[in-house]
């Protein structure tokens, strides 16, 4: 990220106008719509073989965007524990002592700060984290990576910077500053996994399978406070590899699992570190 680029950002007022690109892309104008569509796919070369239905189905580039895929082209791996999302595994560290998670180089946070809530962060001292980025040519559905029940979901407000290879490097607690939804899973042992979505600029929606009101980013959700927690009125739960939720465009999901399962799996993430990883597979 230059330094104009990062300035233009820093005055960019980012989530009013990802709403409003938002709004640009659920646009059903014809045929400037499909023609958008169409141009959409093949800039960032769209394996439109995955989809579900044909580029021709999709009516704008909100469509396309969230689309879902083909039965059984993501098989789930027999481990306990496997990716949520389509994208690359850039970071992952184990919380010996200080929980700190890995930014970029050079750039640490806490994650206590991620989650803002200090005594959430201490269930999950002597664990682990994996950050994985979703480019914009990825498939934007998000699966649970285990089975289990939802234990509860939190949102925190934020701002949208750009989860991009010049953001993280240069601006200081971005996962900490941009708007993020949170779905907290327990096990069936009691260990518990967070699946921490990341907004980012244009739209910055994030929805999830298991409420419509959790929308963030389209004013369903109040902004005021550092953090809103939301509970479940009912039994919720995931088989591992089931929809958890989407990325109405971005981003990037932070995986924090806790001190169990880290025992269980003490080389959990290290081995696809700097990888493309695809929904189902074992990490």
């Amino acid at each position: 990220m230059n330094n104009a680029f990062y300035v233009f950002m820093k005055l960019l007022p980012k989530n009013a106008a990802s709403r409003a690109f938002g709004v640009f892309t659920r646009l059903r104008i014809q045929p400037f719509s499909r023609l958008a569509r169409t141009a959409f796919a093949k800039y960032y070369k769209l394996n439109m073989g995955e989809a579900e239905f044909p580029l021709s189905h999709y009516r704008n580039i909100g469509e396309l965007f969230i689309r879902r895929l083909k039965p059984g082209m993501r098989p789930i791996a027999d481990a306990e524990i496997v990716s949520p999302v389509d994208g690359v595994l850039s970071q992952t560290a184990t919380f010996d002592g200080k929980q700190e998670l890995i930014q970029a180089k050079g750039k640490t946070y806490l994650l206590k700060d991620l989650l803002r809530d200090e005594e959430m962060a201490k269930r999950f001292e002597g664990g682990a984290f994996a950050t994985i980025y979703l480019a914009p040519f990825n498939y934007h559905r998000i699966h649970s990576p285990v089975k289990g029940e939802l234990v509860d979901a939190a949102y925190c407000p934020g701002t949208l910077w750009p989860v991009n290879v010049g953001s993280v490097e240069r601006v200081e607690g971005l996962f900490c500053i941009n708007e993020r939804l949170t779905s907290r899973i327990r096990l069936e042992d009691g260990s518990e996994i967070l699946v921490v979505k990341v907004g980012a600029t244009n739209v910055g929606r994030i929805g999830v399978e298991y409420s419509d009101d959790l929308l963030t980013n389209a004013g369903k959700i109040p902004r005021s406070g550092r953090r809103m927690d939301w509970n479940p009125g009912h039994k919720i739960t995931f088989e591992k590899g089931g929809e958890l939720g989407r990325f109405e465009m971005g981003s990037t999901v932070i995986l924090v699992v806790d001190k169990k399962i880290r025992e269980r799996h003490p080389d959990l993430f290290k081995s696809r570190v700097g990888q493309a990883v695809k929904v189902g597979e074992a990490l």
